[in-house]
């Protein structure tokens, strides 16, 4: 699965390393967020939100710039380890 996703990255953007750092991260989400890789893994236009933490994937990508899976890492940071991850984005992490 790894695999598969660092080539569909890289077919949507990402550079190799960039690709297999984030494949890594993405076969480990949250189990609720699982669904919405796989709808983008299926269809890029497909960008299901989700809300932690006063943080959603969309304002995520529109504030931040993010892409679609870097949001959705995000968001998992914000699920598993909120405290942290909220010092961090207030500080203006990207």
């Amino acid at each position: 699965m790894e695999n598969q996703i660092k080539q569909i990255l890289v077919q949507r953007g990402y550079d190799n390393r960039s690709a297999q750092m984030a494949a890594h991260e993405l076969i480990q989400l949250e189990v609720s967020l699982q669904p919405l890789l796989q709808r983008w893994l299926d269809d890029a236009e497909c960008k299901t939100d989700f809300e932690a933490h006063g943080y959603s994937i969309t304002s995520l990508m529109d504030k931040r710039r993010m892409t679609y899976p870097a949001a959705l890492l995000t968001i998992d940071w914000l699920l598993k380890e909120p405290e942290e991850a909220k010092l961090s984005l207030s500080r203006g992490i990207k």
